[in-house]
């Protein structure tokens, strides 16, 4: 059942967390080293200085209020319909470590779709079923009953992150319904895989650039798909912990950091929710519980941008068209991993150009 849903957190939650980040324990940091070993102590000093003297959540509370929130089956999504009243359905699902906030600002520039926000599983207002096994077909299957529920037998769908690999099971598991699939990221557990001798040079450079970046940066996700539980307990106890282990990924994988605000609203919302530990067994369980890889006969547009720092450097058309039949490639100058929240212009409109050439 499809029901209203209302954000309202109580005051001694966010009493507590002010007190907590009161009482932080500062570790030192070497002299001048920036962010080479991590998140640099000035300024996580200075954002959680920001978090908590001058952020207010109720202010977010308001504006998150004026959007049309539901539930249905345990997952939280935001539903806002066409201007016209009856627009392009389409999808938009995030990844980690975001929310459903990384659409909002895209909301009133999608004007001829009906959209449809959820929160993953795990995230937010969106509790993960105590059990493994939530990989991207467990959570494309929800998506695909949700939309249904809503009256929609035809859709489309974009996502970054976790969102493009949901939003690439989606198409790959739902053909009759998914007319088209815009995606700002390639989800890396399902690039292809490809003989060595196949590959053409510009496609070697790529990935041999990919590969020195997880040398040095992907030890997060070598603990999150082994030991996620571990690293939750200091994660959910700590604001500041918090704020430190996904500042830096923001820092580190956007091309502009966004806003304090952004950033201070999309930590509240998972502390306030206590789903650090949830959401990061999606790496976990997309590890332990693989989907098969594909060829994606759907649709498919690409909006790369110029830092994805996650698959660093602008992956060749020829190889993601190994996976994707793609009819639409926009190369965009600025944007890194958020896209949605970096660049939501961009993405709006690429993705209404798409979606339009489509009908």
């Amino acid at each position: 059942m499809v029901e209203q849903f209302r954000i309202h957190i109580a005051d001694e939650v966010l009493d507590d967390l002010r007190a907590r980040l009161l009482h932080t324990r500062w570790p030192d940091q070497i002299p001048g080293i920036g962010w080479t070993q991590g998140t640099e102590l000035d300024w996580l000093q200075r954002l959680v200085s920001y978090w908590t003297h001058e952020f207010d959540w109720r202010i977010w509370e308001q504006r998150l209020n004026t959007l049309d929130h539901f539930t249905w089956e345990g997952i939280h999504f935001v539903y806002k319909r066409a201007a016209s009243g009856r627009g392009i359905p389409i999808i938009l699902t995030h990844g980690w470590p975001g929310t459903f906030l990384d659409y909002v600002d895209m909301l009133p520039m999608l004007d001829d779709f009906d959209v449809v926000v959820p929160s993953l599983p795990g995230y937010g207002f969106s509790p993960r079923p105590p059990q493994v096994g939530i990989n991207y077909r467990y959570v494309a299957e929800r998506w695909h009953r949700l939309m249904s529920k809503l009256g929609y037998s035809s859709f489309g769908a974009s996502g970054y992150d976790f969102g493009a690999g949901v939003t690439t099971i989606l198409a790959l598991d739902h053909p009759e319904s998914v007319t088209g699939i815009y995606l700002t990221t390639l989800e890396s557990d399902l690039t292809p895989i490809v003989d060595d001798a196949d590959l053409s040079d510009g496609e070697r450079s790529y990935l041999s650039v990919n590969r020195s970046w997880d040398a040095t940066e992907r030890g997060y996700s070598a603990i999150q798909s082994t030991k996620p539980q571990t690293i939750g307990y200091g994660l959910n106890d700590s604001p500041a912990g918090l704020a430190a282990y996904m500042g830096e990924k923001w820092h580190s994988w956007s091309d502009a950091t966004p806003p304090d605000d952004f950033l201070c609203a999309t930590l509240t919302l998972y502390w306030i929710t206590q789903t650090i530990t949830s959401s990061m067994r999606d790496y976990w369980d997309n590890r332990f519980y693989p989907v098969d890889r594909s060829y994606v006969n759907t649709p498919t547009a690409f909006g790369v941008f110029a830092h994805q720092t996650v698959s660093e450097g602008e992956p060749p058309r020829s190889y993601l068209e190994r996976v994707y039949n793609i009819h639409h490639w926009t190369v965009f100058p600025r944007g890194g991993h958020f896209a949605p929240v970096e660049e939501p212009v961009a993405v709006a409109e690429d993705m209404t150009t798409f979606f339009r050439n489509l009908r």
